[in-house]
């Protein structure tokens, strides 16, 4: 009864989305197959050629999955991997190239990272990256520097105009030319793809990547999915992660509450 009233105040307090692109994400994912332990959540994103990983922007634990994820592969699993951001523009890869040391696109380019010790700060500023995208850095940083550890390669996905709706799908189809554009520098390596939640609707990103690399194996990461944790939270046990098709799990490292929490302080720090 406790978890009813939490989720009526909560969903009380959340308008529906009125643009079609986030209706088209709120009710995709509504049911789920099974519970997944940590290990087959790891096992399943180790036979994928490709993961896209949703993000919830204002919630650090989601930044936190992604660096624990990379450490994890980095340490148990033999293939190589690049990671494509949302948070970062196309136009800055020129800078993530210098940033990252042995990255692959020409001598130049390498010579001048092997000289660089750009800090990832320096980074920050150089992407301009408080300014486009304007979440907390923290977290960020926490995952670049284990990017710059763990990768062959860090790619900027997203295209401008970021905060205009009407854009959006447009902004879908640059980043599926930026993932079939990262195969082709990185052949071998497992794609990881952060990017934000209503971009993960099958017939969004997803879609236009099965198009682009049909030979590839998609697997879609989705984190705190509201509707499959109520669904859960009515038998009052929360599964660290559940199956919710073939091709898409979905991990749990926080609730609703704490996910909107998280949004009505941007919103009160935005407005300030």
């Amino acid at each position: 009864m406790a978890v009813a009233r939490v989720e009526r105040a909560i969903r009380s307090a959340v308008r529906e989305p009125r643009s079609s692109y986030l209706q088209e994400f709120a009710q995709a994912f509504r049911t789920y197959l099974s519970p997944l332990t940590e290990a087959q959540v790891f096992s399943r994103i180790c036979t994928a050629d490709v993961v896209l990983i949703g993000d919830y922007h204002t919630l650090a634990s989601c930044q936190r999955f992604t660096t624990s994820l990379l450490k994890k592969l980095k340490a148990g699993d033999p293939r190589s991997i690049a990671l494509g951001l949302e948070a970062v523009y196309s136009s800055s890869q020129t800078v993530l190239d210098e940033w990252l040391p042995g990255c692959a696109r020409g001598s130049a380019l390498r010579k001048s990272a092997l000289r660089n010790s750009m800090a990832e700060d320096e980074l920050c500023e150089r992407i301009r990256f408080k300014k486009d995208w304007g979440y907390d850095w923290e977290p960020y940083r926490e995952l670049f520097s284990a990017a710059r550890k763990s990768c062959e390669g860090v790619w900027g996905l997203d295209s401008e105009p970021r905060f205009d709706l009407r854009r959006v799908r447009a902004r879908d189809r640059h980043m599926a030319a930026r993932i079939r554009e990262m195969r082709e520098v990185h052949p071998q390596a497992r794609l990881l793809a952060f990017v934000g939640e209503s971009h993960l609707a099958p017939e969004h990103l997803p879609r236009l990547l099965r198009e682009a690399l049909p030979n590839e194996r998609v697997l879609t990461v989705l984190q705190n999915v509201d509707s499959l944790y109520w669904q859960m939270a009515d038998g009052d046990w929360i599964p660290g992660a559940v199956a919710v098709s073939e091709d898409v799990l979905c991990v749990f490292n926080a609730s609703p509450l704490e996910k909107y929490e998280s949004y009505r302080e941007y919103l009160e720090r935005w407005r300030g």
